[in-house]
């Protein structure tokens, strides 16, 4: 290799050395600038629109042996007197199975589970009233949520970057400063509590019954939802 060639390749190298520091000292310089990181977060609580019984029911096998589709017939029309669509009782599962009827007889016994959704305590109340009449005993509220759900979750994120963004402006008031524009706004999490539920007819209706066979009065509330959300921000300090 001849100097001349030699000498190109050796230039070369010493500005792609050069250009490489010089990059690496404005990013330096780019990250050093002030900053301030705050977590902000938000509560919202909310009261549920949207409650799930969770209902089981079979054949009966005392006397009146109803089949599966004449207990579901009892329990639609039943709904329906108490102001509830039966659009809002869905078939979750169905199975058969081989058990045993009376003292020593055996057949095949048909079983359905519904999920059966109302919009507050008073219906759900009512729904379970009207499961007592029937003698469907396993039946349970299982969850509950709101229609409006992602509404509210959107608005808790929201409050939560406002949040952020007041606690770093008193900051840097406390110390001379201005707050300037956002360069990092990232969610750390969104949670929902208290829409599992896991009571049952006995604890929301039947509680406390009397020995007439009469029901006590039950004055029946859940409890709100709440909704929380943590949000990461970084901040520019100066406008």
């Amino acid at each position: 290799m001849s100097y001349k060639k030699y000498d190109i390749m050796r230039n070369i190298l010493i500005l792609t050395v050069l250009a490489a520091l010089a990059f690496t000292s404005n990013a330096q310089i780019q990250e050093e600038k002030p900053f301030i990181e705050i977590t902000g977060t938000s509560e919202i609580k909310i009261s549920p629109n949207q409650i799930f019984i969770h209902i089981n029911i079979k054949e009966n096998i005392d006397r009146s042996k109803k089949s599966i589709d004449e207990r579901e017939q009892d329990l639609i029309k039943a709904l329906q007197s108490s102001g509830i669509s039966p659009s809002k009782l869905v078939v979750k599962d169905a199975n058969s199975y081989y058990g045993k009827t009376g003292l020593i007889g055996r057949e095949v016994i048909s079983s359905r589970q519904y999920e059966l959704e109302v919009k507050d305590a008073p219906q759900a109340k009512k729904a379970f009233e009207q499961l007592d009449k029937l003698n469907i005993k396993n039946a349970n509220i299982v969850r509950v949520d709101h229609s409006e759900m992602e509404d509210y979750k959107r608005q808790a994120k929201i409050k939560a970057i406002k949040a952020a963004k007041v606690k770093a402006n008193y900051l840097l008031e406390a110390v001379g400063e201005d707050l300037g524009g956002a360069l990092i706004v990232r969610e750390n999490s969104v949670n929902v509590m208290g829409n599992n539920y896991r009571r049952n007819a006995r604890e929301l209706y039947a509680y406390g019954r009397f020995e007439s066979g009469g029901a006590a009065e039950v004055d029946l509330d859940f409890k709100k939802i709440t909704i929380t959300a943590s949000i990461y921000t970084k901040w520019r300090i100066g406008k």
